[in-house]
């Protein structure tokens, strides 16, 4: 409550607004008294006016955050889209510490998960998939089938490199969702919709590079944040993920990642690189800002970041089928690969059952290259021998009633 202006979460009028200059001050021109008389519950416009904007615009790295959340179909997302959730129902707060936490940065005040409302087996009924899919909850995250891709409602950025900034002769082009490709201050970017995650084991846990961690520079690529896990740990789950990808500066002596001043104090700020477009210039005094030393070098690496995938959770039915991510179901042979006995099953329609990605793409998503996908999750990627019906879980090797062909 020491660092977070109330009025920022609490205003309900929409009038409410800083000044960019100002560090943290109110715009002169908001009427603080009708802002303070008219304070009330967070929205989700309250939480998103800055988490939707994570990285400098919307859904610029917070794949699954944007104004589109704001007022969103049901597809885009089912809770805030269907049901009208606004953020404090899953982001539960007590003593105005909020739970939840992202995989970018090392801060919680408490953790929520898909099981808080829905159990660990959120499956109910006693149809034969039911079953699977709850002992699928101990190894798979819910938003592994439940969000099949990411930044549905808006292009995300995949990709920024920073060391083609300055160049104001440049002219932007637009990709095929409409966004610029460049911009002279944060350089040359590459946007994605409707993107297939990456899969990783995630036991709750992130590894970070923090400011100040020695870098080998023999290395030419860098995760400032990877996920920790492992198919051996079973506190383990497969979990998406958005991969930022990126090109950051680095001292070529300290080997430690620079920080940058970059906007401009004042008139006369004589550092400042979106004034001057001199690295040099903005590695030097952004570095003294941060207390840190600067050799005077700098070089550049290449970065990634992993986002979890945590929202734009798609209704039940739309979750990934078995088929998609189990090859060894696209044939003739589904369920009955082991359930070999006469129930009134239409064991294919079963294995088919799930989100229809032609359907996906006749409504402008781009997802063409998804439909009939049959491995959607790399699982010898993960540590399996291969598709797990095939050749056996990673703690246990079931019965099947048919070996893997040769």
């Amino acid at each position: 409550m020491t660092k977070i202006d109330c009025l920022v979460c609490h205003d309900t009028t929409g009038t409410y607004k800083k000044t960019p200059t100002a560090a943290g001050m109110p715009d002169p021109k908001v009427d603080l008294v009708a802002v303070a008389k008219s304070v009330g519950a967070t929205s989700r416009k309250t939480c998103g006016d800055c988490h939707f904007n994570g990285g400098g615009g919307e859904a610029v790295k917070h794949a699954d955050l944007s104004r589109q959340l704001l007022h969103p179909e049901r597809n885009c997302d089912v809770h805030m889209g269907g049901y009208d959730f606004q953020c404090s129902e899953c982001h539960r707060t007590r003593n105005h510490k909020i739970a939840g936490r992202s995989s970018s940065v090392p801060v919680a005040e408490g953790d929520i998960s898909c099981q808080n409302c829905h159990s660990a087996t959120p499956h109910y009924g006693d149809h034969l998939l039911d079953h699977h899919l709850n002992k699928h909850s101990s190894n798979i995250a819910c938003t592994t089938c439940h969000a099949p891709v990411y930044a549905k409602c808006k292009p995300t950025k995949t990709f920024w490199d920073w060391s083609k900034a300055g160049d104001k002769k440049r002219k932007p082009e637009k990709d095929k969702y409409g966004m610029d490709d460049y911009f002279w201050k944060k350089g040359e970017f590459i946007w994605k919709e409707s993107a297939k995650p990456v899969y990783r084991w995630y036991g709750g846990f992130t590894k970070r590079l923090l400011l100040g961690d020695q870098l080998d520079l023999t290395r030419s690529e860098f995760n400032i944040t990877e996920p920790v896990g492992s198919i051996n740990d079973p506190n383990s789950k497969i979990a998406p993920f958005k991969i930022m990808a990126g090109v950051q500066a680095v001292d070529a002596e300290y080997k430690h990642f620079l920080v940058p001043h970059l906007y401009p104090r004042d008139k006369e700020d004589k550092t400042a690189y979106w004034k001057h477009r001199d690295w040099q210039m903005a590695f030097t005094d952004g570095m003294k800002a941060a207390g840190m030393k600067y050799s005077g070098k700098y070089e550049w690496v290449r970065t990634n970041m992993y986002w979890g995938v945590e929202h734009e959770v798609m209704p039940a039915d739309m979750a990934l089928s078995c088929v998609q991510c189990h090859e060894s179901l696209k044939g003739e042979r589904t369920c009955n690969r082991c359930h070999q006995d006469s129930r009134d099953v239409d064991f294919k329609k079963v294995a088919h059952k799930g989100t229809d990605f032609s359907y996906m793409a006749s409504k402008g998503r781009d997802v063409s290259h998804l439909v009939g996908t049959t491995d959607y999750i790399d699982f010898k990627a993960l540590g399996y021998k291969g598709d797990p019906i095939i050749y056996g879980g990673r703690f246990k090797k079931l019965p099947m009633g048919y070996k893997a062909e040769k």
